[in-house]
């Protein structure tokens, strides 16, 4: 990971996660109506978007030992004197602050989706 880097897959995941909860909103307000095409469709697209982002969460995982590693070389070269950790130490807690809370959203929706399997019917 670069000095640069932005924790871009903690935002995509943050951005799936949000989807998730939209799809899941709609599909437990249309399963109150008698259209059965429609609760069949977001059925199927709310235990995608249930199951996709836990996926995604893999990604978010590596992503946090990047920078958690990424962190670790900072610290080395300060010691060294080569880089002046200040610099970089905000701009380190933003990103482990946003791939944190990815992390936490992840393993909430984990223990949904284990305590509901029976709602992911594909």
């Amino acid at each position: 990971m670069r000095m640069q880097d932005k924790p871009i897959v903690s935002v995509i995941g943050l951005g799936l996660f949000s989807l998730s909860l939209v799809v899941h909103i709609c599909f437990k307000s249309i399963r109150t109506t008698d259209d059965v095409g429609m609760g069949i469709l977001l059925s199927l697209v709310n235990a995608i978007f249930l199951v996709f982002p836990l996926l995604w969460g893999v990604l978010g995982a590596v992503e946090f030992s990047r920078i958690m590693s990424w962190s670790e070389k900072i610290k080395e070269r300060e010691v060294n004197e080569e880089v002046d950790l200040d610099k970089y130490k905000k701009k380190i807690k933003i990103y482990l602050c946003i791939n944190v809370i990815y992390l936490l959203l992840v393993i909430c929706q984990l223990g949904y989706v284990i305590y509901r399997w029976d709602e992911v019917n594909i």
